[in-house]
């Protein structure tokens, strides 16, 4: 088994990197660390605060929040060897490098599964019945989904080593808390990690969205047909779910879409539409503003990607910042336009900042 190294290679390897580079990666990678820990706790607060924000696709953004918690602390590991000027990491024992690029790999490896979650959950939601949905999305089988999103990585990552597969610790070169690639077998846990994170979450991820959006398309192009009345295009743009009050979890309401046909008196009639208008557009929105989520993780996601792909350790500390931002702006891209987030999000920061003026 092998997990780390220290100084064994102290010898023959040296940073790439140099001392103000280093000084700088440290000081951004702190300030990204603190507002990702900061933004995304007030994610977790305000799902915990606010009932309806408490529904079936809000667990997979908790786990998402969560996740890249996760992974801005498992960073924060790698701040003492960066700044250090001895050969090896600066702390007595290698057992938390080792541990936080475990915990690296696998909070990365649970955001890809998670957006898989949520594009499929968007996906179902959306296009399918409410009786498909309910079946589907039952809290079991969103506690197994979860469970799964930590559990699949976790065996990707930690299972290797115990074979002599490759291993973690304190790079030399990139002064981080990593994969170390001069231990045997490298490359082969490298490809073993790609293919279990990205390749299957990805590829649900696109057609999901891409279903999503042939179904938005085929329903604005059914509207502008001559003789086909809002009732039936509002209920063709949802999947005829039906909206006859929520989908619950655990005592929890979620807005769903259901039947609205009842009595034929024309106020009533309308006010169904209305409703039903406004629970479409919400939807749409909240899945819009996932989207948005799911691109800038691929955006933030690619640099260090390539790198790990082609072995290049030159520029791996910058990309790992960029990978930091997706954690970072996540907060912010659901409290500029998510319609259920925005205004608790805005409502708390305001409270936050009136508390930090009055001290």
């Amino acid at each position: 088994m092998a997990f780390s190294a220290n100084s064994t290679f102290a010898s023959v390897a040296e940073t790439l990197y140099t001392y103000p580079e280093l000084v700088f990666v440290t000081v951004g990678a702190s300030i990204l660390i603190t507002v990702t820990l900061v933004g995304n706790s007030l994610v977790l607060v305000a799902v915990a605060r606010t009932k309806t924000l408490q529904n079936v696709t809000n667990v997979f953004l908790v786990n998402l929040s969560v996740a890249d918690c996760l992974l801005s602390f498992a960073m924060l590991w790698s701040v003492p060897g960066l700044v250090s000027k001895t050969p090896g990491y600066p702390l007595e024992s290698d057992i938390p490098c080792v541990t936080a690029a475990g915990l690296l790999f696998i909070a990365t490896g649970c955001s890809v599964f998670t957006l898989a979650n949520i594009a499929v959950n968007r996906f179902i939601l959306i296009t399918r019945r409410r009786t498909t949905y309910q079946r589907l999305y039952t809290p079991r089988k969103i506690a197994l989904m979860v469970l799964a999103s930590w559990l699949v990585p976790m065996c990707a990552v930690v299972i290797p080593p115990l074979f002599g597969i490759g291993g973690l610790g304190f790079d030399l070169e990139s002064r981080g808390c990593q994969q170390l690639t001069t231990l045997p077998k490298a490359a082969v846990y490298t490809k073993i990690r790609t293919a279990v994170f990205y390749p299957v979450p990805f590829i649900v991820i696109i057609v999901s969205y891409a279903l999503i959006w042939r179904h938005v398309r085929r329903h604005f192009k059914k509207r502008q047909q001559p003789g086909i009345s809002l009732q039936s295009t509002a209920e063709s743009a949802v999947g005829t779910l039906a909206c006859s009050t929520s989908l619950r979890l655990g005592g929890v309401d979620e807005p769903d879409f259901s039947s609205i046909s009842g009595p034929s008196m024309s106020s009533r009639r309308a006010k169904r539409r209305r409703h039903l208008n406004s629970v479409k557009r919400d939807h749409l929105a909240i899945t819009k503003n996932l989207l948005v989520v799911v691109v800038a993780f691929i955006i933030c996601f690619t640099p260090i990607a390539i790198m790990a792909f082609t072995g290049s350790k030159r520029y791996y500390l910058y990309g790992a910042l960029i990978l930091l931002v997706h954690g970072c702006i996540t907060p912010f891209i659901y409290a500029a336009k998510h319609p259920y987030f925005k205004p608790t999000l805005r409502s708390m920061t305001r409270c936050l900042c009136s508390k930090l003026q009055e001290v």
